[in-house]
C-alpha cells in the first residue's frame, strides 16, 4: 500500500509539472521577443489638415455684388468731384441697386441737386438770351407803340430814342427862319447882327450861310456867306 500510495504521488507531482510547464510555454510563444518590440516601434497618427469648408454660391454672390457696388460708388464720387452730376447719379443709382450704403446715397443726393443747379442754370440763361434777342429787335407793332408815344417795348430803346431826337430837331428847325443854315435864327427876332461888329442887334449871330432872302441882311456882299471872320 505504501509503494502505491508513493507511485500516486509520484504520478500527480508528474502531471502537475508538466501542467505547468505546458502553461509558460504558451504565455511565451504569445510575448514577442524584446528586441524585436525595441526595434519596430508603433506607428504614430499624424492630424489629418482641418478642412475649411467651401463657400456657397450665395456668398460669393453676395460678396461680388458689394465689390461691384464699391467700384460704382468710387467712380460715382469721382464724378461728383468733377462736376459730371447726370454721370454720377447713374454710377450712384447702379451702386445703390447692388448695396445701398449711407455714402451712396449721399452721392446720389449730390448728384440729383447738381443736376437741378444745372438745370436752373440752363433756364436762366435761355431767359438772358430771349432778352437780349428782344432788346436787339423791334417789330413794326412795336414801333407803332413807340410812334403813339404808348410806351417802349423790349428791343425798341434804340428806335425810340432815335425817334425823340428826330422829333427834337425837327422842334428846333421849326423855330429857325429857313432862310439861314449854320445857325438857327429865330425868325420872330426884330433884328440880327453880326456878333462883333458894329450893330445894335437886339439879337446876334455868328457865321452863317443865307440860304433864302436874307431878311436881317447879313450878306451883304451876297456871297452866301454871312457875318463872316476875316
Amino acid at each position: 500500500m505504501k509503494r502505491s500510495r508513493k507511485a500516486w504521488f509520484w504520478i500527480a507531482l508528474a502531471i502537475l509539472l508538466i501542467g505547468i510547464v505546458g502553461a509558460a510555454t504558451d504565455e511565451s510563444s504569445d510575448d514577442p521577443p524584446a528586441g524585436a518590440a525595441a526595434a519596430a516601434p508603433s506607428p504614430t497618427r499624424t492630424a489629418s489638415p482641418t478642412r475649411t469648408p467651401s463657400p456657397t454660391p450665395t456668398v460669393d454672390a453676395a460678396r461680388a455684388r458689394r465689390s461691384e457696388a464699391r467700384s460704382l460708388y468710387r467712380r460715382a464720387r469721382s464724378a461728383l468731384r468733377s462736376g459730371h452730376y447726370e454721370t454720377a447719379r447713374r454710377l450712384a443709382a447702379q451702386s445703390r441697386q447692388l448695396h445701398s450704403t449711407a455714402a451712396t446715397r449721399t452721392v446720389l443726393a449730390r448728384a440729383r441737386a447738381g443736376i437741378a443747379r444745372q438745370e436752373a442754370a440752363a433756364r436762366e440763361r435761355r431767359r438772358l438770351a430771349r432778352i437780349a434777342h428782344d432788346q436787339r429787335t423791334c417789330s413794326a407793332s412795336e414801333k407803332s407803340t413807340v410812334r403813339d408815344g404808348n410806351g417802349v417795348p423790349p428791343g425798341c430803346a434804340t428806335y425810340a430814342a432815335d425817334l425823340a431826337a428826330r422829333r427834337a430837331a425837327q422842334a428846333e428847325t421849326s423855330k429857325c427862319d429857313p432862310n439861314y443854315e449854320g445857325a438857327c435864327l429865330n425868325p420872330d427876332s426884330p433884328d440880327y447882327d453880326c456878333a462883333g461888329g458894329s450893330g445894335d442887334g437886339p439879337d446876334y449871330t455868328g457865321p452863317v450861310r443865307s440860304v433864302g432872302s436874307d431878311p436881317f441882311d447879313l450878306d451883304r456882299d451876297g456871297d452866301g456867306l454871312a457875318c463872316e471872320t476875316s
